[in-house]
């Protein structure tokens, strides 16, 4: 995994460190990578709500996350561990777990009753999503299914200042989108829907393509408060590009942000199925460049940025108030409303 860290092109402000006006971590799915990144027998230390987990890959292919010390006498599963056949290994005592983490094998003795902490993962459209709950409590809603041209073959990661939320919120903050980013405008197509922790919208925009106008409609399906889905959908060019956007807290204050992108087209008469492949790839890596070109005028705002509890918002700037009220379920204490 490529992971480049954002440094600010203004040394004289530090990031955000203001941590007593940052968001608690929240509940929900979170991605910490992709699921060719894990081939089976690999092991790998993620950061993840300001600790480690590990997440590893049996040789028969299941993904699981665990926490990372060994629960005999306290090895790091993350330095040294090997998976062999099914089991995890702990590089101290050697020690064996089985897939549901209890141990299972021991080189001397008889395996003691214990178990590793195993924390809830899955794997969705190729990426892999821990769960996070900060009172421990297991999932409580599970990721929708989502067309299969909608797993990304290109990604990004960029480590920087902020939270989750600050990059979900953009995605409704259509004031930004017009003096930011440059859009011409912002068109409501399908006004925000809230159904539990999902939250979709449709909206229509103008901006230049290589010079040229262009108009385009977007549809956001927010996954809690950890990524979002958004669809453009090119009828003229009979293709639909798919832009993942993920952002995962490491620390207090600090975020992992993902990009990634798939473009899907329709089949050319006479082109053999090996070129539509390259195609589409070439057409993904594209869209994702540009996906990650477009965010690259976010990142010093997320990375000096403080998060403001009672905004002073005007009427054109987006549902943010909407999108505040949705997300504050995914809190553990109540995250006060936009007035």
């Amino acid at each position: 995994m490529r992971v480049r860290n954002y440094k600010s092109k203004y040394p004289a402000l530090a990031a955000n460190e203001n941590h007593e006006e940052s968001l608690p971590y929240p509940s929900g799915w979170f991605c910490v990578g992709f699921s060719s990144e894990w081939r089976p027998g690999d092991v790998r230390t993620c950061r993840f709500m300001g600790a480690d987990v590990v997440v590893y890959r049996t040789r028969s292919g299941a993904l699981k996350a665990t926490s990372p010390y060994c629960p005999h006498l306290g090895a790091h599963l993350g330095a040294g561990s090997t998976v062999e056949g099914d089991l995890l290994v702990c590089p101290f005592h050697r020690f064996g777990f089985a897939p549901d983490g209890t141990c299972a094998r021991t080189p001397y003795g008889t395996p003691p009753r214990l178990s590793l902490n195993l924390l809830p993962a899955c794997e969705k459209q190729g990426i892999v999503w821990l769960w996070h709950s900060p009172d421990g409590t297991p999932p409580t809603w599970e990721l929708p299914e989502f067309p299969a041209s909608s797993t990304p073959c290109t990604f990004r990661t960029i480590d920087v200042a902020g939270q989750p939320q600050d990059v979900l919120e953009n995605l409704v903050d259509y004031g930004h989108l017009r003096e930011l980013h440059g859009l011409h405008y912002v068109d409501v197509v399908s006004e925000p829907k809230s159904d539990g922790p999902f939250y979709s919208l449709t909206f229509r925009f103008g901006r230049d393509l290589l010079r040229y106008p262009m108009q385009q409609e977007a549809t956001c399906q927010l996954l809690g408060v950890g990524g979002a889905l958004v669809t453009f959908e090119f009828a003229r060019l009979r293709m639909n590009a798919y832009a993942w956007v993920l952002a995962t807290p490491l620390a207090p204050g600090r975020m992992r942000f993902w990009s990634a992108a798939y473009v899907a087209t329709d089949p050319v008469p006479h082109l053999p199925a090996p070129l539509h492949r390259f195609l589409e790839r070439a057409l993904s890596v594209g869209m994702n460049w540009w996906t990650v070109h477009d965010v690259e005028v976010d990142l010093p705002v997320w990375h000096h940025k403080r998060y403001v509890r009672h905004p002073k918002l005007n009427d054109a700037d987006g549902p943010i108030g909407s999108f505040r009220h949705w997300a504050r379920q995914f809190y553990p204490q109540e995250i006060p409303a936009t007035p």
